[in-house]
C-alpha cells in the first residue's frame, strides 16, 4: 500500500536555527520601539538603531537563507545585545551618556533580553547540531508566543521613559501641561516660562535676585505616600532628574530589608553610638571605599529613628570614596537636587572594638577624646519616611555636616532655614533625655553652638549610664564627697580634674547621684570639670547663652589625700578653719541626663549653685526645662 501521501518528505536544515532568527526579529522590534524615547541622549538613540537594524538583519538572513554562518551572526549579534543589557543592570557603561548608572530590570528591556537569550542558544544549536534531515520547520506556535511576548514590550517600551520613570505623553492643550515625572496634567499658569532644560513650565520669578532654585521651591517637603516630584527645579537636566526619580525608588524597594535592626547587624552594620541624638546611624565600613555609588543594595549607612529602645528605619546614608564634596561625579550626578557634605568636626574612638562617635573637636580643631578623621567621606541622605526638608535632606544642627557650598546655597536643608532669613524662629521643646534633643529657640544661639551643646547632651546621655552602678564608679577611682544629705551626692575622680581629658562622658571628673530611700544611688548628672588652671572668664563658649559654667570658691575639704569631703563652707575672710583646706576652683557644668526644671545644663540650688561670673544673670533655662 502507498503511503508516502501520508508524510510530509524529509529536508536538509538547521534544528533550531528558524527560532533563533524569529527571536531576534523580536527583540529588534523592541529595540526599535523603543529608540524614540531615548532622543534626549543622541548617541544612545543611534546605538539602538544600529542594535536594532542588526537584530533585524540576522533575523531575516537566518530565516531567508539559513546558513551556519547565518546562525554563528545571530549568536554574536544578540550576545553583544543581551551581555549590554546586563551590563546596564549591573554597573552602567560609563563612556555611554544615558547609561552611566546602572538602571532596574523592566518589562520591556527584561523580555527584549529574554529573546535576545533564546536567539542565542538556538542559534548555537543549530551551528553545533549542523544540518539534518527532518520535516519542514513548524512556525506557528513559536511565532504565537515570541509575539505574546514582543508586541506587549514593544508596547510598553515606546511609552515609557528610559526605564526611569513612569511614563508621560505630551499634552499639547493650550490650557494644560504635563509633569515630565509624574505624568500629572495642570494647569498652565498666565505668568509662566518654559524651563529650557526639562521642558516643565515653571512660574516666572520677578525678583531677579532670588535664588531660581530656592524660587522653585526646592527642597520640597516629601512624603513616600504622595509620590516624587523633582521636576521644575532651574538647572537640572532630564537625565539628572530621572536619575534621583529612580534611586527614590530604588531605595523605597530595597532599603526596608533592613527595617530590624537585627537584620543589619548579621550583614555587618554596626552603630556608631549617636543614639543620643535621636538619630541612630549603623555603618558598614567594607562598603565605603568601594566603587559603587548609590546602591540601595549596598547602603553604606542605614539610618534609624529612635524612640527609647524601638528603631525605625526611615533611610540610607550613602558614603562616597574619599574626595572633595564637589567632586564632579558628585554634584553632576542630580544637580542643584543634591548637596552632598561631610563630616570634619567628628571625634571617633574604639569602644568595645567598635568606631564610635564620642564628641565633636573644639574651636581649635581638636579632640579632647578620640581622633578626627577629617571627613574625607562625601555623604548624601535617601528618606524612605517623609522629611519636611526633602527626600535628599541633610540632618539639623550638628548632623547637616559640612558641604562645599555656603549654608544658604545648601539644597539639603529646609527652604525656611536655608533660603529665608525672615523665617520666625522656632518653638523651644522641653529637654526630654528619652526623646530627639532639641535646643532651638534661644535668642543669641547660633547653629554651630546649638549642634555643639546637642551633641554633648547626646553623648552624655548614650554613655553616662556606664557609672548607673555607685560601686563601678568606685572601682575606677571616684569618691564621694559626703554631701548626699543635701539630695544629691557627688562622686569625684580627683586625679581626672588636671588630666587633658574634659567633656568626655567615657572620663568625666565627677558623678552626681540621688539617694534613694533603699539605701541605693540613682545617677543623674555628669559635672564635668576643667583644669583648675582654666579661670572662669576663659571656659570654651561651647553652647553660647544655652550653658554657664561655675565654680566653687567658699567649700572647704578635709585633708583626706585620697577622698577629701566637703566639711563646711569659708569663713568671711574668705579662709577655711583649722584642719580644713579650700581647693584651687575648677570651672565645672553639669549635664542632666534627667529631665531638670532648668534646663540640660542647670546648676544646683543653694549652696550648691556655686559662683558665676560677676555680672552675669543665674542661668535657669526654662524654655528647656520640666514643665515649662
Amino acid at each position: 500500500m502507498e503511503t508516502g501521501h501520508l508524510n510530509p518528505p524529509l529536508t536538509r536544515r538547521l534544528p533550531g536555527l528558524a527560532v533563533a532568527a524569529m527571536a531576534s526579529l523580536g527583540a529588534g522590534a523592541i529595540h526599535a520601539a523603543a529608540t524614540g524615547i531615548h532622543a534626549e541622549h543622541p548617541e544612545l538613540a543611534r546605538l539602538f538603531v544600529v542594535v536594532t537594524v542588526a537584530q533585524l538583519g540576522v533575523g531575516l538572513w537566518a530565516l531567508l537563507r539559513p546558513t551556519r554562518l547565518a546562525a554563528w551572526a545571530v549568536a554574536a549579534v544578540n550576545a553583544g545585545a543581551v551581555g549590554g543589557w546586563l551590563a546596564t543592570r549591573l554597573t552602567g557603561i560609563s563612556w555611554i551618556p544615558g547609561l552611566e548608572v546602572s538602571e532596574a530590570p523592566q518589562f520591556a528591556d527584561t523580555a527584549c533580553a529574554l529573546l535576545g537569550a533564546v536567539a542565542v542558544g538556538a542559534a548555537l544549536s543549530a551551528s553545533l547540531v549542523g544540518w539534518r534531515a527532518a520535516n519542514p520547520t513548524r512556525l506557528a506556535m513559536p511565532s504565537l508566543l515570541i509575539a505574546a511576548l514582543a508586541v506587549p514590550a514593544m508596547f510598553s517600551g515606546g511609552t515609557h521613559v528610559h526605564s526611569h520613570s513612569d511614563t508621560t505623553a505630551h499634552a499639547h492643550d493650550e490650557a494644560t501641561t504635563v509633569d515630565p515625572v509624574t505624568g500629572d496634567t495642570v494647569a498652565h499658569a498666565h505668568d509662566t516660562t518654559v524651563d529650557p532644560v526639562t521642558g516643565d513650565t515653571v512660574a516666572h520669578a520677578h525678583d531677579t535676585t532670588a535664588d531660581p532654585v530656592a524660587a522653585a521651591g526646592w527642597p520640597r517637603e516629601w512624603d513616600p505616600a504622595v509620590g516624587i516630584d523633582l521636576s521644575g527645579v532651574p538647572g537640572v537636566s532630564t537625565e539628572q532628574q530621572l536619575r534621583a526619580n529612580q534611586l527614590i525608588q530604588d531605595t523605597l524597594r530595597d532599603l526596608p530589608k533592613w527595617a530590624d535592626t537585627a537584620t543589619a547587624i548579621a550583614d555587618g552594620y554596626k552603630s556608631i553610638g549617636d543614639a543620643g541624638t535621636g538619630v541612630e546611624h549603623y555603618i558598614k565600613s567594607s562598603l565605603i571605599e568601594d566603587d559603587v555609588l548609590l546602591d540601595p543594595t549596598q547602603p553604606e549607612s542605614l539610618v534609624y529613628q529612635v524612640d527609647g529602645d524601638k528603631r525605625t528605619l526611615t533611610g540610607a546614608m550613602f558614603i562616597a570614596s574619599a574626595r572633595p564634596t564637589d567632586d564632579p561625579e558628585l554634584t553632576g550626578w542630580a544637580g542643584a537636587l543634591m548637596t552632598w557634605h561631610n563630616h570634619g568636626n567628628l571625634c571617633w574612638d574604639l569602644v568595645d572594638g567598635v568606631a564610635k562617635v564620642v564628641g565633636i573637636t573644639d574651636a581649635n580643631g581638636q579632640c579632647a577624646r578620640g581622633v578626627n578623621t577629617g571627613g574625607a567621606n562625601p555623604m548624601v541622605h535617601v528618606w524612605i519616611a517623609a522629611h519636611q526638608c526633602g527626600p535628599f535632606a541633610a540632618l539639623e544642627g550638628v548632623g547637616a555636616g559640612q558641604a562645599s557650598v555656603p549654608e544658604d546655597q545648601r539644597m539639603d536643608l529646609c527652604s525656611e532655614h536655608a533660603h529665608d532669613s525672615s523665617a520666625p524662629a522656632a518653638t523651644p521643646k522641653p529637654y526630654d533625655p528619652t526623646q530627639p534633643i532639641d535646643l532651638s529657640g534661644t535668642d543669641g544661639v547660633t547653629p554651630e553652638q546649638q549642634a555643639a551643646a546637642e551633641n554633648l547632651i547626646a553623648v552624655t546621655v548614650v554613655r553616662l549610664p556606664q557609672w548607673s552602678d555607685y560601686t563601678d564608679a568606685e572601682a575606677a577611682g571616684f569618691h564621694s564627697i559626703g554631701d548626699g544629705a543635701t539630695g544629691f551626692e557627688h562622686f569625684i575622680n580627683w586625679d581626672w580634674i588636671n588630666d587633658d581629658i574634659t567633656l568626655d562622658p567615657d572620663h568625666p571628673e565627677s558623678l552626681v547621684y540621688q539617694p534613694q530611700p533603699d539605701g541605693t544611688k540613682k545617677l543623674l548628672s555628669a559635672m564635668y570639670m576643667l583644669p583648675d588652671t582654666v579661670a572662669l572668664a576663659d571656659v570654651p563658649d561651647i553652647g553660647g547663652a544655652l550653658m554657664q559654667w561655675h565654680i566653687h570658691d567658699n567649700l572647704c575639704f578635709t585633708t583626706d589625700p585620697v577622698a577629701p569631703r566637703v566639711a563646711g563652707i569659708t569663713q568671711p575672710d574668705g579662709s577655711c578653719r583649722d584642719g580644713l583646706v579650700k581647693f584651687l576652683p575648677a570651672p565645672m557644668i553639669h549635664v542632666w541626663i534627667t529631665a531638670h526644671k532648668c534646663g540640660p545644663f542647670a546648676a544646683l540650688e543653694g549652696v550648691g549653685a556655686g559662683q558665676i561670673v560677676a555680672g552675669e544673670e543665674r542661668l535657669c533655662d526654662h524654655a528647656h526645662g520640666e514643665g515649662f
